[in-house]
């Protein structure tokens, strides 16, 4: 799987790794696949598929169970090329297993979208037995194979593909919801099944089905139509998924004309990480005369985005004119000032702070007004900002940070009383850092000699925020016994419980990922009638079958009726893929409480998750950033693959190793550059008093790097509390 030149780079615990998957690859094919088997079972299919191919590179007379093992792995590591490459002309393929290596083969050119599928489907078919016939069979005998919970969903896929018109309505009457939803689009489905095409589309149109309306509509030439579709959804919904893909599709070959156009194919572009290319749309548009305010802001976000600083400020001064949008203008124009360092940045800021008091953004005004004069060394101009919008919001986030900047200030000035009054004013304020401000009180008593004070601070401040950052934090300060949570398994779940979640996982045996992921989104919106041992066995079920943020999302309603059971902490702080999380922490020697605790952070365990950047799957990884850890690692890597789970673990844990080496002994400098990257954490490590943990990250400039940080390490406290059993 690599080359020796990457042992250093991997240290002790993944040298001794490949070692042994080289040893693997020279035992026989049993034994290999034996072992790709072990490792499929904890959760690493991809590490399955490669184990399994460094295997076959060594033995070139396989058994026919090795070969269908090893397509089994690339099916479940999602590489359906290779899993069909592996079948496609062997000669025992049709007598293997009653058809068990057909439907293999039938599944990866399925998800290859080939429409030889079909035929391997039914020959499959043909020589399967029992529930697995029944699926083989596009479920038609889904009852007599005891597939009856999913009737309905099966109803209306067996619909979808049924050229009888007459037979698929019949299918699709008395639907119970949810499934009663889909029930337009299998309509249309069918009637496209069986050649009406136009009826299929005014089908589609009624079920909302704006993206499958394009698509059918550029399949018969409407190429109106299909613009009409696409165009309204990018503008109407720029964010979703079928957003994305109507932007593939109108790249393809129904480009913009118009200026409306261009802008709706640019707000559709930028959540998807296409930032760059949505600036150029935006301009276009503005090239044929769109100067409507809600595109020039657009423009100016998109322009700072790409650092063309003074453009996006004459964009902003553009739309200010607007009675709707120009406070929004007016205030980010000044952002932008700032950041040039432009002599009338102050003015701005503070004109707008003084023009709309109530806007929620003029608390921002005052503070970067503030940062601005403290960063040019002008700290009387800085200190007369940030009191002002102390006195003006008092319980406001930005007023915070000033008390926190003024406080330092004092620190370093040597007037640690006052200091203390500031930190003592965010707690009297109920200020959001106050549990922060009572960490530092602890200290600065510690600093003046009062140990027994500071001691009492932090005691109190471990006991009322027991798993708060700070209450960690301030529990490691007094040598507190480290925080541990009895064993509580979840309750077990009742038969209505194990019945829809056996409903879900029939969904996914058979394929029908969409389906089960509206049994979901329907126990869901049933939470807040549920009861805690109810809400607490959902959770853990939906958490075992790979819905993280639905799992988590219960616990929090859990929350919301037992907050003190603990039992409360592990729905909320799950570990579904522990085993995985383990054996890549194990192979990149990382500690697999912290890289789970930026697992739990990143993706909430969304093998799925999509940030606004860009980044994807567990480990929240760019393309860009996949692409170089896995050459780094002589991994072979596509970008399809950057949400396959264990690859974008084994990627996620190479990463941070990296950075934990790139600052050595600095686990909150590692963490700062998972979030922000390497070349700010290093500008911020040079700052005085960034030898210290504690100031490091209290003075992290951009606010969500600061809560991420302090959100991670405190997530690796709570899973050692919940998951790591003592050894005394």
């Amino acid at each position: 799987m690599r080359r020796a030149g990457v042992l250093a780079r991997c240290g002790a615990a993944a040298a001794l790794l490949v070692v042994s998957r080289a040893a693997v690859s020279q035992t026989s094919p049993d034994l290999a696949a034996q072992h790709a088997e072990s490792l499929r079972l904890s959760g690493r299919p991809w590490h399955a598929a490669e184990a399994l191919l460094a295997a076959a590179a060594r033995e070139p007379r396989l058994n026919a169970t090795f070969i269908v093992e090893g397509a089994k792995a690339e099916l479940h590591a999602r590489r359906y090329d290779r899993a069909r490459s592996l079948l496609v002309g062997q000669p025992w393929l049709e007598d293997y297993a009653d058809g068990e290596a057909l439907a293999v083969l039938a599944e990866a050119e399925a998800r290859l979208g080939l429409a030889t599928a079909a035929g391997h489907y039914a020959a499959a078919r043909a020589r399967a037995a029992g529930v697995q016939a029944a699926l083989l069979a596009a479920y038609a005998a889904a009852r007599a194979a005891g597939l009856s919970s999913i009737d309905p969903w099966l109803r209306v896929r067996q619909a979808r593909v049924t050229r009888d018109t007459a037979a698929a309505f019949r299918l699709l009457v008395d639907l119970p919801p949810p499934v009663a939803r889909e029930s337009g689009a299998a309509r249309a489905q069918a009637l496209l099944a069986a050649g009406d095409s136009a009826a299929a589309l005014e089908a589609l149109a009624k079920a909302g089905r704006s993206l499958d309306v394009a698509r059918l509509a550029v399949a018969l030439g409407d190429s109106s139509r299909a613009r009409d579709a696409l165009y309204a959804l990018m503008a109407r919904a720029p964010e979703t998924d079928d957003a994305a893909a109507a932007v593939g599709i109108a790249l393809a070959g129904l480009a913009p004309r118009t200026a409306p156009e261009y802008v709706a194919l640019a707000r559709a572009m930028k959540p998807h990480g296409a930032a760059s290319d949505a600036r150029l749309e935006v301009e276009r548009a503005i090239r044929l005369g769109d100067s409507s305010a809600p595109t020039l802001v657009l423009a100016g976000e998109l322009l700072a985005g790409a650092g063309r600083y003074r453009d996006a400020e004459r964009a902003y001064r553009a739309a200010a004119r607007d009675s709707a949008l120009g406070a929004l203008a007016i205030y980010r124009r000044a952002r932008i000032l700032a950041r040039l360092g432009d002599a009338g940045a102050p003015e701005a800021l503070s004109g707008f702070a003084q023009s709309f008091p109530a806007d929620t953004a003029a608390p921002t005004a005052l503070y970067v007004l503030g940062d601005m004069l403290a960063d040019r060394g002008e700290w009387a101009g800085a200190a007369r900002w940030f009191d002002e919008l102390i006195a003006r919001y008092p319980a406001d986030l930005r007023a915070s940070l000033a008390r926190f900047r003024l406080a330092a200030q004092a620190v370093r000035d040597g007037l640690p009383d006052s200091a203390s009054a500031l930190y003592r004013a965010e707690v009297a304020a109920g200020a959001p850092q106050r549990m922060s401000a009572r960490f530092w009180l602890g200290k600065l008593a510690l600093e003046s000699g009062d140990s027994a004070g500071a001691r009492a601070s932090w005691l109190a401040l471990a006991r009322e925020d027991s798993i708060g950052y700070y209450g960690l934090r301030a529990r490691r300060e007094v040598i507190l016994p480290p925080l541990r949570f009895a064993a509580a398994p979840p309750p077990a779940p009742s038969a209505t419980i194990a019945t829809t979640l056996g409903r879900v996982d029939t969904l996914l045996l058979a394929g029908l990922d969409t389906a089960a992921q509206v049994e979901v989104r329907t126990i869901l919106a049933r939470a807040p009638q549920q009861d805690v041992d109810a809400l607490l066995a959902w959770s853990d079920g939906l958490a075992r079958r790979g819905f993280g943020p639905a799992a988590v999302r219960l616990g929090w309603q859990a929350a919301l009726k037992a907050p003190n059971d603990p039992r409360v902490l592990r729905a909320i702080f799950p570990w579904p893929n522990r085993r995985a999380v383990e054996g890549e922490a194990a192979e990149f020697g990382v500690d697999p409480l912290l890289l789970v605790a930026i697992v739990r952070q990143e993706s909430v365990f969304d093998a799925e998750a999509l940030s606004p950047a860009g980044a994807r799957g567990l480990a929240q990884l760019l393309p860009g950033t996949a692409a170089l850890t896995a050459r780094g690692l002589d991994v072979t890597f596509y970008p399809e693959w950057i949400t396959v789970p264990d690859l974008n673990l084994h990627l996620g844990a190479a990463h941070l190793q990296e950075l934990l080496q790139r600052f050595p002994g600095r686990v909150d400098a590692a963490v700062a550059a998972y979030n922000a990257g390497t070349a700010p954490v290093i500008r911020w490590l040079a700052r005085p008093g960034a030898d210290d943990p504690d100031q490091f990250i209290e003075a992290i400039p951009y606010q969500e790097t600061r809560g991420y940080v302090r959100s991670v390490l405190r997530n690796r406290e709570l899973y050692r509390a919940l998951y790591v059993v003592p050894t005394n």
